[in-house]
């Protein structure tokens, strides 16, 4: 085949082989293995084929309190074909999210040649190829400040974005809190690097994101928290409910409004998810 079909075209054909076959295939030659376990290709296969459902698994095995993650298929063979994502470097692995069949699982270590310092790493998993790739985040936490990380799959460029975000803020006294403009950096595989953003376009400095994200058609989506005074915050309001979305084409940040009774809700109450292709918030109530 090498000798009559260009390599490229040999690449193009391969991203559209089942998963079994691809498999097989790494055992041909080293040019195939090395580009079947490029990081690129990881990511490549997962948007160029057509996946079956997979159902992602966590657990607690009964001899660790660390979560693990299995990736299950969901067809007529369920339970038997299924993946676990290999052990990252690290403890404490989080699922961050998923979008276009890759999952991304953040870690947090110790850095060996700096006693002291705390690294956090990003795994990008695609499991239909039993395959993943890690991404080291510049993470440097302080004081009063708060990370959070998004992922997802750019529908323009197909190439996988993370979004990391930092706030901080000040307490010059009991009675004042003075919060300061958001810092964004994002990181595409392609450029394999990491960029900062402008900072026009983004939410107020008082908005806060929690950590869990939904992906829909080219977006980012987080619940956030418009936080309020210290003074209100002494009688149990902590601030209003919200959105905020991220566009992985412009990169952009948007605020999303929330109707009156889940904007006053208590935060810990709300999720949000998606059903059917749309943004869902759901209250939880006791």
């Amino acid at each position: 085949m090498s000798d009559y079909i260009p390599f490229a075209i040999q690449e193009e054909i391969m991203k559209r082989l089942p998963t079994k076959s691809l498999l097989r295939f790494r055992t041909v030659s080293k040019a195939w293995k090395s580009l079947i376990d490029s990081s690129q290709f990881v990511v490549d296969y997962s948007v160029n084929y057509t996946h079956r459902h997979h159902l992602l698994v966590s657990y607690s095995p009964v001899e660790s309190v660390e979560q693990k993650y299995v990736s299950i298929v969901d067809d007529e063979t369920f339970p038997k074909q299924k993946c676990s994502l290999p052990d990252p470097a690290g403890s404490g692995p989080r699922l961050l999210g998923s979008s276009q069949g890759l999952f991304c699982v953040c870690t947090t270590h110790g850095d060996p040649h700096e006693p002291g310092r705390i690294i956090k790493t990003a795994v990008l998993w695609n499991p239909s190829i039993r395959k993943s790739v890690a991404i080291d985040l510049p993470y440097d936490l302080h004081r009063n400040s708060v990370m959070i990380i998004g992922f997802g799959v750019c529908p323009q460029t197909s190439d996988p974005k993370l979004v990391m975000i930092n706030s901080t803020y000040s307490m010059p006294d009991l009675d004042t809190i003075i919060y300061s403009p958001w810092q964004v950096e994002v990181y595409t595989l392609s450029s394999q690097a990491w960029r900062s953003i402008p900072t026009i376009n983004q939410p107020r400095n008082s908005i806060s994101l929690k950590p869990n994200q939904v992906v829909i058609d080219g977006f980012i989506y987080w619940h956030a928290l418009d936080l309020v005074s210290v003074s209100m915050m002494t009688t149990g309001f902590e601030g209003y409910n919200l959105i905020v979305s991220f566009d992985m084409t412009s990169e952009e940040f948007m605020e999303v409004s929330l109707p009156d009774s889940l904007a006053r809700a208590k935060n810990n109450n709300l999720v949000i998810t998606k059903l059917q292709g749309s943004l869902t918030v759901v209250e939880m109530v006791n």
